[in-house]
């Protein structure tokens, strides 16, 4: 319980320290994209790499979690299999 208090706490604080640095960055840049060169603010490109930062920790999570429980599993059925 307490470890999702600090998580949310840290996370919190991450999002103002964001808020903060994207807002005194208002500013234009050029962003290429390939073959493109579009203009955007600078607070959407720092808030789209968040969020792509944020969706690849997310994915990395859900492999890692689910990598546990596979094997996890796979030790509860071998262990049954042994005991019949």
């Amino acid at each position: 319980m307490m470890k999702v208090q600090w998580q949310v706490i840290v996370g919190i604080i991450v999002a103002i320290l964001i808020i903060v640095f994207g807002t005194t960055n208002m500013g234009t840049v050029d962003v290429q994209l390939m073959f493109w060169t579009v203009q955007w603010p600078l607070i959407i490109v720092i808030l789209g790499s968040v969020v792509a930062g944020a969706l690849l920790v997310i994915c990395f999570n859900y492999y890692r979690t689910r990598k546990k429980r596979k094997l996890a599993t796979g030790g509860q059925q071998k262990i049954s299999k042994s005991q019949k």
